[in-house]
């Protein structure tokens, strides 16, 4: 109850009639099988086209070998052709599916391919370059010193192009002067790159791929040293103000003074006695005389060569950064940085590597080793990270490229290289080894070129893939494997293990979804059964939670673009999802034409229907196909021997209630069970049932033919109410399809007129 304890107005919320109930989704499918990759661990996961599918699971799998092939094949009781597992997602989709969750299986032996990175400083040329050329662009300078000897490198083979000494540089389009010229030509479509020094075998960083297979083999990663930040330096603040002034008259070559402009901040008191000017992008060290005359005489120290300088060149003050070597320097936009990140000072004639210890008040950062003598305003200090680059292009359709910027070289936290593909890779994952260095020119490199193929160990072990694999182990929410995975997933509602006939596996599917309660099986006979083999095929089953449909499908295998026979389970999910989406859950999923099969032939063996009259009774679901009507789904029963249950849109209508009603009634508990509760539950259930009899799932002119709620004291004893029981009784008069649509004709005579 409210409280009031003081005089004034008060605004309450109170409920007002029933909570509506929400009905639950019954299209949404969960599949599982094996997979060229994708997760192997976690929950299910959604994809909701067959593109996403290829992206997270792979494309299509080739036939494994013919042992494998034929021990799996072969056997009828506990075989399977899983290797067509993606054909029947596609097929899924193909259908109208729009919702899928999948659950790979794999072989326990399965092992992921791995490679190892050493370490040393190469840099790809990114601008082709004539034989004889003295300049170079290269994709970064990080490492490098400014004055550095390389070897230019062929991509295309890694043979060296020849040596070169860099003598001048710009980081800021990364190109570079050499001291001779280039020996032959160098482009970029071929991967030329240069290389300082030699490479280091020591093991650094091992990228293996994201799941076990040998699909990994054919993954790439390249990790690539990046600059995330280009901070300024700021000057010291005793080097006083800032000038920009201009020759007043001509200097001659090596004169030992100047004359400039007089200007505000151009004065000897506040200056330091020592100044450094910017002439034609050369600095010059000046002592500044008083001003005379509205000029100012700049003398330099004494041998200082210099260019003859017409008047009103540029002159322009830059102000050091410290006096003298030091630890310590201030730079704009120090929230950038941390402790212990790697840094590189460019001084314009210099590059230096500098790590972070602490970042201070003012801007004040401190680094682990002195900077160098002389550092001006004009520096920048780039903050150094890695750029990470996956590739991998998948022979059975589909390739996948990534790109993650500004990682971390070390640690396995949020934004370091480990931590990032750890968490949103779907390629690679990394593990730093001991050989790893934080120097810029030690960074981790392959052997060779700059791609590192993951080559080593990657295997499927298809030989070791049992029938319990597909059954799966119950190891907890988000542990669970196989088929016991998709209780992790409330929403599934329609299952299947496309192209796995072994009794073990469909009987672990079937009790799945009678224990759950919620969802229904689709499951696939063995492919080339004649008319007795499926019905000795059907024989072990009799449940109201599954479906069995014959034969299985012919359909093309864009890996080879050859017509294979398909199961029939994952086009018959789509069909399902379809119906509901378009005509709802109690429409019988029936004479519904089937997609994304050959046309014509799409239907490996052809039923005639003398021969769907030994099926139909025994809830085998035919798959046929009729002149001008195509191919089409051409059943609708459940493996039920119950006849109340006999038929597929019966029991998922009831199961969409059930479920539906489950969820929209779960404020109930805890409530006072009393009449004004019974009262509300009354109409809850029956404003939901009235709704679904609108919809045409529910027989009856009025909604009480369709259906009755009652749930009051003639529900409930008091020894329920005593024991918080509430007791509803919902009864419900289901729309059972047309089945057989029997016209009866009788021939009318022509009776005589009177006259």
């Amino acid at each position: 109850m409210p409280e009031y304890l003081s005089p004034g107005v008060y605004v309450e919320e109170v409920d007002a009639g029933p909570r509506p109930i929400a009905g639950v989704s019954t299209s949404t499918a969960g599949m599982v099988g094996v997979t060229q990759r994708g997760p192997t661990t976690g929950k299910p996961k959604l994809v909701t086209n067959f593109l996403e599918f290829q992206t997270t699971f792979g494309g299509f799998l080739p036939e494994p070998p013919p042992a494998i092939r034929d021990a799996w094949a072969e056997n009828p009781t506990e075989g399977g052709r899983w290797w067509l597992f993606p054909l029947a997602v596609k097929g899924f989709f193909d259908n109208g599916g729009q919702r899928l969750y999948v659950k790979r299986v794999f072989s326990r032996g399965a092992q992921a391919a791995s490679g190892t990175l050493g370490s040393g400083l190469v840099s790809p040329i990114t601008q082709d370059a004539a034989a004889g050329a003295t300049t170079l662009q290269l994709g970064h300078l990080v490492g490098f010193t400014g004055t550095d000897d390389i070897t230019v490198f062929r991509g295309s083979d890694n043979v060296p192009i020849g040596p070169a000494k860099i003598t001048a540089y710009d980081v800021t389009t990364g190109r570079v002067v050499l001291n001779t010229g280039l020996q032959a030509e160098v482009k970029t479509a071929r991967g030329d790159y240069v290389q300082k020094g030699a490479r280091d075998a020591t093991p650094s960083l091992r990228f293996s791929a994201s799941s076990p297979g040998s699909w990994g083999k054919g993954a790439q990663v390249r990790i690539s040293p990046a600059v995330s930040a280009s901070l300024p330096v700021l000057p010291d603040p005793n080097e006083g103000p800032l000038f920009v002034t201009a020759l007043a008259a001509d200097a001659a070559k090596d004169a030992v003074s100047i004359e400039v402009n007089e200007v505000t901040g151009l004065d000897p008191d506040p200056l330091p006695d020592d100044v450094w000017v910017l002439i034609n992008e050369r600095r010059f060290k000046v002592t500044v005389a008083q001003p005379a005359n509205g000029r100012v005489t700049l003398t330099f120290p004494a041998g200082t060569a210099h260019a003859p300088w017409k008047t009103g060149l540029t002159v322009r003050r830059v102000r050091r950064a410290g006096a003298g070597a030091g630890r310590e320097l201030r730079i704009s936009g120090s929230s950038r940085l941390y402790a212990g990140a790697v840094t590189q000072l460019d001084t314009g004639d210099k590059l230096t590597p500098l790590h972070v210890v602490s970042i201070g008040s003012d801007d004040v950062v401190t680094f682990d080793a002195n900077t160098p003598d002389l550092v001006f305003e004009t520096a920048r200090l780039q903050l150094i990270e890695s750029t990470v680059d996956t590739r991998f292009a998948d022979p059975g359709g589909g390739s996948v490229t990534e790109t993650f910027r500004n990682l971390r070289l070390t640690g396995d936290g949020p934004g370091t290289v480990v931590g990032t593909l750890a968490s949103r890779s779907q390629l690679v994952l990394a593990t730093t080894l001991t050989g790893l260095s934080t120097d810029p020119a030690k960074f981790p490199t392959p052997g060779k070129g700059s791609w590192l193929p993951l080559a080593d160990d990657g295997d499927d072990a298809y030989g070791g893939l049992t029938v319990g694999d597909f059954v799966g182990t119950d190891g907890g929410s988000g542990k669970r494997t196989g088929i016991v995975a998709l209780e992790d997933i409330d929403e599934i509602s329609i299952c299947a293990v496309p192209g796995v006939w072994s009794g073990t596996v469909e009987s672990a599917l079937v009790t799945h979804c009678e224990q759950l309660k919620d969802r229904f099986a689709v499951l696939d006979p063995k492919d080339g059964l004649d008319i007795e083999g499926i019905q000795t095929f059907r024989e072990p089953f009799d449940t109201k939670y599954a479906a069995l449909y014959y034969p299985w499908l012919v359909v093309n295998d864009p890996s080879t673009n050859q017509f294979v026979e398909a199961p029939p389970s994952g086009h018959m999910a789509g069909i399902y999802a379809r119906t509901d989406t378009e005509r709802g859950v109690h429409k019988a999923p029936a004479n519904a034409v089937i997609r994304g099969i050959r046309t014509p032939g799409g239907i490996a063996q052809d039923v005639a229907k003398r021969q769907q009259d030994l099926l139909n009774p025994k809830g085998i679901n035919a798959l046929r196909f009729f002149p001008n009507l195509g191919q089409r789904v051409w059943g609708a029963r459940t493996l039920s021997s119950d006849s109340s249950w006999k038929y597929i849109n019966v029991r998922r209508l009831f199961l969409f209630l059930e479920e539906s009603i489950d969820e929209g009634t779960q404020w109930v508990v805890f409530e006072p069970n009393d009449e004004a509760l019974w009262a509300l539950v009354r109409q809850t259930v029956t404003n939901f049932l009235t709704t679904v009899w609108r919809s045409g799932a529910l027989f009856g002119a009025t909604a009480d033919e369709a259906f009755f709620v009652r749930c009051d004291r003639s529900t409930m004893t008091d020894d329920d109410i005593a024991n918080g029981r509430l007791i509803c009784v919902i009864g419900v008069a289901p729309v059972f399809p047309a089945e057989f649509v029997i016209f009866r004709i009788q021939q009318k005579t022509r009776e005589p007129e009177l006259v």
